[in-house]
């Protein structure tokens, strides 16, 4: 089965998400922001009316997203002129002060919230070995697979957490910008993703991104490898270019047999960025009642799980954001203004 190790780490990292929401989250108090690119334009305040919260947040998604572009066409000229290193270590440094400054003002929130006492010289030490084992390990060093999963799992909830704090009307706003935006940059022929994939496909490279890797069970696995020889050898071949988008990798293509058969690959690689907003969804939901969390929740995975079979039949990348994102948001407001009131 390899649908479950990819069900299984998003729904530890929303639970996480929506946990820390539950502890440091003080109800009927707005936040006005991170104060960062998701409030550049317009900070939201209660007392604005609801066209002028939709303006300002729809100002706010299109500069997020024209970062978000600019950002990934820098990735793909960094990595076409092969200069990789340069990526991995802006990812290195930024994994740094995700682990050391975030993580380490949310453990101090929580300390405080669940009246912990431990002296600030334990605090750093602790902080500084995690940050510091955490970068190196996700990024550079070789490892266990199961701590460079577990270390992402970590940046998903820390960043997630922060992006709950944005406004409300930004939010929602925003999630779906993420979602129009996945599906161009995934599927479009010009889309700044499928570029990068197609480019590491030529070059038979490996693509520098935030990803997490799942694997299927040694069971499902067998099955799989339950082909002829020729197909076996087919596989190996061409394994290191069935390279696809970070958001849903496939790495192990389908046979070419003319078999049109359902087929998923035992590993397939799922994008930081979908464990992040999904985090957000679920924790945003989580701010009104359990059950608009628990609609989002399960909402979230299902169309995940809809994403992977489509993988399986289509055989190709996809963009994981756009089903998940559709059936939270449609459970969110469909619980909130439609099941809670009953």
């Amino acid at each position: 089965d390899v649908i479950m190790p990819v069900v299984y780490p998003v729904t530890i990292a929303m639970a996480l998400c929506v946990a820390l929401v539950n502890l440091l989250h003080t109800p009927g108090v707005e936040s006005a922001g991170t104060g960062g690119m998701t409030t550049a334009v317009y900070a939201e305040k209660a007392s604005d009316s609801a066209s002028v919260k939709l303006e300002g947040a729809m100002a706010n998604a299109a500069v997020f997203i024209a970062f978000i572009t600019a950002a990934t066409f820098a990735l793909f000229l960094l990595f076409k002129y092969r200069l990789a290193k340069v990526i991995w270590a802006y990812m290195g440094f930024s994994g740094l002060l995700i682990f050391g400054l975030l993580g380490g003002n949310i453990l101090l929130q929580v300390l405080d919230k669940l009246e912990i006492a431990v002296d600030m010289i334990s605090v750093y030490l602790f902080l500084w070995n995690f940050s510091a084992g955490g970068a190196l390990m996700t990024f550079f060093w070789p490892g266990p697979l199961v701590v460079k999963q577990g270390y992402l799992i970590f940046i998903s909830t820390i960043v997630s957490y922060y992006f709950t704090q944005i406004p409300e009307w930004t939010t929602w706003t925003l999630l779906v910008a993420m979602a129009l935006y996945d599906l161009y940059a995934v599927l479009t022929p010009n889309g700044p993703l499928k570029m990068i994939v197609e480019l590491a496909q030529e070059r038979d490279e490996d693509i520098p991104a935030l990803v997490y890797e799942s694997r299927g069970t040694p069971d499902a696995g067998l099955r799989r490898r339950r082909t002829s020889a020729r197909e076996t050898a087919e596989s190996r071949a061409s394994e290191a270019t069935s390279e696809m988008s970070p958001l849903i990798q496939d790495r192990s293509p389908a046979s070419d047999d003319g078999d049109s058969r359902f087929h998923l690959p035992d590993s397939i690689k799922l994008g930081l960025g979908d464990f992040i907003f999904y985090s957000v969804l679920v924790g945003r939901a989580a701010m009104y009642s359990p059950i608009t969390c628990l609609c989002c929740f399960t909402s979230v995975l299902f169309g995940l799980v809809i994403t992977l079979l489509g993988l399986g039949l289509y055989g190709k990348a996809l963009p994981a954001l756009p089903v998940s994102i559709a059936l939270g948001t449609l459970s969110f407001f469909g619980a909130r203004f439609y099941l809670e009131p009953f």
